[in-house]
């Protein structure tokens, strides 16, 4: 084998290596025929932005990152803090990165460990409902654990296991994207009753 061979063979061993590995995550049946798997070959990969969604074990995000294309407008969800709760330049959490394309449901103690969500992250009382548009190019994949230094637990307990179950999809800077993400005014949220967050709480 010549140099200019080994020296191919060594740049293609370099990129596989580097590369979000991915290949043995399944594709979600709730995305099936609502979008395409997109492989890191693809000029529309790099917008996934898979290095701010993949994180190591005891940081959240999510263990893998499968990239996909939207094919057809899905609805997409998230809970946050509700309006009234602002930080230091006057914005909600409504828009942030983390989104699931299943509907929350069930109590909100179970949601929390179910998506790997610190209770500092997010109070997790009000539900988005958004709709994520053809042609958006996002990560989904298992949620990764989180320690309790990660959620910044004094007491040492709260801390949460992978979850292989219920995927997470991740956009990234969702306020950037409007033509891919689009939600309705805040008054189409709901505040969720917390023993079940599929409907909203009474008053």
């Amino acid at each position: 084998m010549n140099r200019v061979l080994r020296s191919a063979f060594a740049v293609s061993a370099l990129l596989a290596l580097s590369a979000p590995v991915h290949a043995e995550l399944p594709f979600p049946a709730q995305l099936a025929g609502k979008a395409v798997a997109l492989s890191a070959a693809d000029p529309d990969y790099a917008r996934a932005v898979v290095s701010a969604a993949v994180k190591p074990d005891g940081q959240g995000g999510v263990t893998e990152a499968l990239v996909v294309r939207i094919t057809e407008d899905i609805p997409v969800y998230r809970m946050w803090n509700g309006p009234a709760k602002k930080d230091a330049r006057g914005n909600t959490n409504r828009l942030g990165g983390w989104w699931s394309y299943d509907a929350p449901s069930g109590a909100v103690t179970g949601y929390r460990s179910n998506y790997e969500i610190c209770q500092a992250w997010n109070d997790l009382t009000w539900v988005a409902r958004c709709t994520l548009k053809a042609g958006a190019v996002v990560a989904v994949g298992p949620g990764q654990s989180v320690a309790p230094e990660t959620c910044g637990d004094p007491t040492g307990k709260e801390s949460y296991a992978v979850n292989t179950r219920d995927w997470q999809l991740y956009v990234d800077k969702p306020w950037l994207r409007s033509a891919e993400l689009s939600c309705p005014a805040e008054t189409a949220d709901y505040e969720a009753d917390p023993a079940n967050i599929a409907q909203a709480k009474t008053r």
